[in-house]
């Protein structure tokens, strides 16, 4: 019996989704950092500091006006940049996400008029969300501009393709069933001739593969409980055990049908990975260029103790001159 129906991961490097500075990753605003404390919207609203920040450059001032606070407009762009952030599991009406928003610009007046936005916290809090937007905007349109062909591709395959471990994959069949007196039977009838896809169709409790007439198809040692595994790389092409195989699903008998070398995944099935540590590798590149051309000087490091420069050694002492007998 197979662990899990799922292969395991490729062994490639790099190929996560990407991040930038730790902070939210180019894929939108619904991952990026939210506030402890929820607002009327959820914690998604820190997502969008057009309408936390007192920041005139962050705000909206012009479209469709949907309704005023306070005679202050609160534009229809709002709206729509919040729809489109909240999971589609949250399929909140448009009306109960205005007054939603409504809400969110009275608690952040009041907040202003008691001065908290003069707070160096907020302060810093406000700045970090508007760089970490622009941020992730700015990746994004960059990575929506860049084109990967198949040739640039081509080079990181065919590394991986070279990398790829040796290792025999099986093709088997088995028929699984609760008792070992069973398994014993079914040997004995397969040594009289009974075919091995009839008994495994009749007699197999194993509901994946007994239509099949007992076929598993082709697997790598690792994915089976070691019992299993143990008597496959036993067996010789076309060989059935003759001594039944216990493990925790029950007693098996097993037929080795096959062995090869494993295969390593074809460039299409691997593509997507393979794009995607390319585009990674241009962002971290791209990062590279702006540090290169940025002046950047950094004074400490906060929880960092400061270290002092070490002392010049001191000249060891001079021989004092010897005396006259």
């Amino acid at each position: 019996m197979q662990k899990s129906t799922w292969m395991k991961p490729l062994a490639i490097t790099g190929i996560a989704l990407l991040a930038f500075a730790g902070l939210a990753g180019c894929q939108g605003n619904s991952d990026q950092a939210t506030s402890a404390a929820k607002t009327p919207l959820g914690n998604e609203a820190a997502s969008h500091p057009a309408m936390n920040t007192a920041d005139t450059s962050a705000k909206v001032t012009s479209g469709k006006i949907i309704a005023t606070i306070n005679g202050q407009p609160l534009y229809e762009e709002n709206l729509k940049v919040i729809q489109s952030s909240l999971p589609k599991s949250k399929n909140i009406p448009e009306q109960d996400l205005l007054q939603r928003m409504i809400e969110l610009r009275l608690l952040a007046s009041a907040a202003r008029q008691e001065g908290l936005d003069k707070q160096i916290k907020t302060k810093a809090q406000i700045q970090n969300a508007v760089d970490n937007q622009l941020a992730n905007d700015y990746l994004s349109d960059y990575l929506s501009k860049m084109k990967v062909t198949d040739a640039e591709l081509q080079p990181e395959y065919d590394q991986f393709v070279k990398g790829y471990p040796k290792t025999t994959q099986y093709k088997a069949a088995h028929i699984l069933v609760k008792t070992k007196e069973e398994a014993d039977a079914i040997i004995k009838q397969l040594d009289s001739g009974t075919p091995f896809d009839q008994l495994a169709k009749e007699k197999s409790q194993d509901p994946g593969s007994a239509k099949q007439g007992g076929e598993l198809g082709w697997f790598d040692a690792d994915q089976m409980v070691p019992e299993f595994s143990a008597a496959v790389e036993k067996l010789k092409k076309g060989e059935i055990t003759q001594e039944p195989v216990k493990s925790q699903f029950g007693w098996h008998v097993i037929k080795l049908e096959d062995t090869r070398v494993a295969q390593p995944p074809t460039f299409a099935e691997l593509k997507p990975q393979l794009e995607t540590q390319y585009r990674r590798a241009a962002i971290e590149d791209l990062i590279k260029k702006l540090r290169a051309k940025a002046k950047i000087e950094i004074m400490s490091v906060p929880n960092t103790p400061e270290v002092k420069p070490a002392e010049a050694p001191k000249p060891a002492a001079e021989p004092a001159p010897a005396t006259k007998p």
